[in-house]
């Protein structure tokens, strides 16, 4: 949620994911509590939940989910994510953020990059013809160096926006060196985008996932506490991906696998 010009912010990190009760979520909630800040994003929030909405781009052949599906050891995700409701209507300001952003995964290290770029640039570089057709541009994407990783890539793979993504996070982080975030997911949705490559707007649909969706990232190691919260509230590690669960629910590409797997 931050400004929409200036530099990329690039980390690093480890990440955990697990498939919660709500009654696990409110015992992870209350451990959170106890070590952990709340997200500074929720915290003027209904429930402490902002919204996330993202659109994935993939190759037409569905590469980058056939990596994800298969594991490879190397792999990324190209996505635009913005913080709007699904529900939110077309009049967004044109200094409205979203961003661009490059989630790699290395032998389980994963590094993101994200290039904020105003709301109405972003539109235009996921639909340059529509963009065009309406008479607007994206910019001159060669003034921002800090695009260079994500346009390369989306050229190499030739990607286009495939499905949306939105879900209600719920966020706690630490300041210390070891920085943890820890987050509960919910009300997962959606959007089928249509041939035509439109954004999707009113064609949101839920998700067939009952249960709360937890993710632990960490830099090097989590601390005791984490280890013992997952313990007590025994959580079971699972292979959850946002995008594999999307991206089948929509029918993006023709290939269908578990969008599940324990690790």
């Amino acid at each position: 949620m931050a400004g929409g010009s200036g530099r990329a912010v690039k980390w690093q990190r480890y990440e955990a994911k697990y498939l919660v009760t709500e009654n696990q979520a409110a015992a992870i909630r209350q451990y959170c509590l106890g070590h952990l800040p709340r997200d500074p994003h929720s915290l003027k929030q209904p429930g402490h939940r902002y919204p996330i909405q993202s659109v994935y781009l993939d190759s037409r052949n569905g590469d980058l989910l056939r990596h994800t599906l298969d594991r490879h050891s190397h792999r990324f995700k190209l996505r635009v994510r913005t913080y709007r409701h699904r529900n939110a209507g077309c009049d967004v300001p044109s200094d409205a953020p979203a961003f661009c952003e490059v989630k790699r995964k290395t032998y389980g290290v994963v590094e993101k990059v994200r290039a904020p770029v105003p709301f109405h640039m972003a539109t235009s570089l996921l639909w340059p013809e529509a963009a065009r057709d309406a008479g607007a541009e994206a910019g001159d994407v060669r003034d921002r160096p800090d695009l260079n990783e994500f346009q390369v890539l989306r050229t190499r793979i030739q990607a286009r926006p495939c499905v949306g993504i939105f879900y209600m996070r719920e966020a706690f982080e630490g300041k210390s060196l070891e920085r943890v975030r820890v987050t509960l997911d919910r009300d997962l949705h959606y959007g089928q985008l249509n041939h035509s490559g439109a954004a999707p707007q009113s064609t949101w649909r839920p998700v067939n996932v009952r249960d709360v969706i937890l993710e632990v990232k960490f830099t090097n190691t989590y601390p005791f506490w984490v280890a013992d919260m997952l313990r007590r509230v025994e959580v079971q590690r699972r292979g959850v991906c946002k995008y594999v669960l999307c991206s089948q629910a929509a029918g993006a590409f023709r290939f269908v696998a578990p969008p599940l797997s324990e690790v």
